[in-house]
C-alpha cells in the first residue's frame, strides 16, 4: 500500500514529517549546545565531512561543541530536497551561520538519515561553504 492513500495531496508522507522534525530537533540542539540531545538524534558511526575540510567522528563534534569551538550563534537552515532509500533518507539544503569556527558563512549541506530500531538517526553530513557569497 502507497503511503500517499488516504492523505492530501499537497501532504507530505510521515516518514517526510518526521525528518524535518528530527532536522528541527537537530538544528536548534546543536544552537543550543545540547549534547544530550545530539547524541540521541546521531548514530554512534555519525561522520560529519565539515566546511573547515575536515573530518571528525561523533565524539569528536560532540567535544568541539562541549568546547565551544564550533558553537554557533545563529543557524538557519533551508531544506531543498528530501528523498528516501529505503530505510536511508538524505536531506539537501543551504544554511546559514553565524559565531564560531568561521564566524558568519553561507553553506551548502547534505544530512543522511537512517531509520534504526524504530528511530531516524543521523548517520553522516557534509557542509561546504559557498565561496565568495555573503553572509547574510
Amino acid at each position: 500500500m502507497s503511503e500517499s492513500v488516504n492523505r492530501p495531496a499537497d501532504a507530505p508522507p510521515a516518514w517526510e514529517s518526521d525528518i524535518r522534525r528530527v532536522e528541527e530537533e537537530a538544528r536548534v540542539a546543536f544552537l543550543n549546545g545540547d549534547v544530550a540531545s545530539l547524541n540521541r538524534l546521531w548514530a554512534d558511526e555519525y561522520i560529519v565531512n565539515s566546511p573547515l575540510e575536515r573530518l571528525n567522528d561523533k565524539t569528536q563534534v560532540l567535544a568541539l561543541l562541549q568546547a565551544g569551538r564550533i558553537r554557533h550563534d545563529t543557524y538557519e537552515c533551508e531544506i531543498e530536497h528530501i528523498s528516501r532509500h529505503g530505510d536511508v533518507v538524505i536531506v539537501m539544503g543551504q544554511d546559514r551561520v553565524t559565531g564560531p569556527p568561521a564566524g558568519p558563512a553561507r553553506r551548502r549541506y547534505t544530512n543522511v538519515w537512517q531509520l534504526q530500531n524504530g528511530q531516524w538517526r543521523s548517520i553522516a553530513r557534509h557542509a561546504q561553504l559557498l565561496a565568495g557569497a555573503p553572509a547574510g
